[in-house]
């Protein structure tokens, strides 16, 4: 049985530069692996590997080396074992094995309605940006808000301007409930604020505005503070970095946590893992009771599209939080639906060949 890998670089230009724990990215650097086998017909599997900035345990450089080690264990062997693997490496590999092994694409499958590339609308706090998006916010059931963009700092008891811009993020919060009343949020936080300041924020928000604030991530540093955040404030949270730190583990805790409303759990396949693995803390979840949200990791138009089939398999109901391909000036191989950004075919990405 003959067996080839293909590993295309890319590098693709953000619209505007993104400051991702404290590092300024301006290109999302990347790997698309390609898996092929000839046996009575050629079988083909893809998976894009690409380490976050600030965000994975690893490096691209890092990646990139593991990556083919396992390339060339799987040429010789036909199987590799991902669970060691860095998670970027293990979710990219993996995807391009069930590929392999379905004898399909991973792609969105159209629906008369669509529906697996819906995905909750992803915006910042900030009155002009949601301005203009005025007339997607009248269709849209969901939204996503990045809030906390400005942290408190370990230790740090006062700090006028953090406590000014998470007063800013409560009335765009607020703005938002109260000019569009359909519409449910989703807050993330990435554990970026104290809890007073988490309390600060949620202060000004009003209570008949609360209950379509369906989860907020990780408002605070600590697990725990955003235990008490919840018990304070019932605001239900989400685990997002605990989950990734802890795995299971946290999950089983949820029935211990007292009166804190811990509501959905966000699986970022990127940076957590393979394909099974992601699976399994998905079905752990729902035994807990907890919603479980697949969410992206500013994955290419190819990966996007990926997860969403992903998020259409294992969590059909659950909205996923892929609404990040306008982060980029161009798509890559495979289009994101009603998305007009040019798209960059394989051909003109550089590729290395493995036999």
């Amino acid at each position: 049985m003959a067996r080839k890998a293909k590993l295309y670089h890319y590098r693709l230009p953000l619209d505007c530069a993104m400051i991702l724990r404290g590092q300024s990215v301006t290109v999302r650097e990347g790997w698309l692996l390609e898996l092929s086998r000839e046996t009575e017909i050629m079988q083909r599997g893809r998976g894009e590997i690409a380490p976050l900035p600030g965000f994975s345990t690893e490096t691209a450089a890092q990646a990139k080396q593991q990556l083919e080690n396992v390339i060339k264990i799987w040429l010789d062997d036909g199987i590799v074992d991902l669970d060691e693997c860095y998670p970027s490496v293990a979710f990219g590999f993996s995807m391009a094995l069930l590929e392999l092994e379905d004898g399909s694409p991973q792609t969105i499958h159209r629906s008369s309605h669509d529906n697996d590339a819906s995905s909750a609308l992803l915006l910042a706090a900030d009155i002009g940006i949601i301005t203009a998006k005025h007339k997607q916010l009248l269709q849209s059931r969901l939204c996503k808000l990045k809030i906390a963009t400005v942290a408190t700092g370990e230790g740090v008891i006062y700090d006028s301007t953090i406590y000014e811009s998470a007063l800013n993020d409560s009335k765009v919060a607020q703005y938002l409930l109260q000019t569009y009343p359909h519409l449910h949020l989703r807050l993330d936080a990435n554990r970026r604020w104290s809890l007073p300041v988490a309390l600060a924020f949620a202060k000004q928000i009003s209570a008949e505005y609360r209950q379509r604030i369906d989860f907020i991530e990780e408002p605070c540093h600590t697990p725990s503070d955003c235990l008490r955040f919840s018990e304070q404030t019932g605001i239900a949270i989400a685990w997002d970095e605990s989950l990734r730190d802890a795995g299971i583990d946290l999950i089983s805790s949820v029935s211990r946590s007292a009166n804190a409303i811990v509501k959905a759990v966000i699986i970022k396949p990127m940076l957590t893992g393979t394909v099974d693995y992601c699976a399994k803390l998905i079905a752990h979840a729902h035994q807990q009771g907890l919603i479980a949200v697949i969410s992206s990791s500013l994955e290419s138009s190819f990966g996007l599209v990926q997860l969403a089939h992903m998020a259409h398999t294992l969590t059909p109901e659950i909205p996923p939080g892929l609404d990040t391909v306008h982060v980029f000036k161009q798509q890559l191989l495979q289009p994101w639906p009603n998305c007009s950004l040019p798209l960059l075919p394989l051909s003109e990405l550089p590729v290395t060949i493995y036999e």
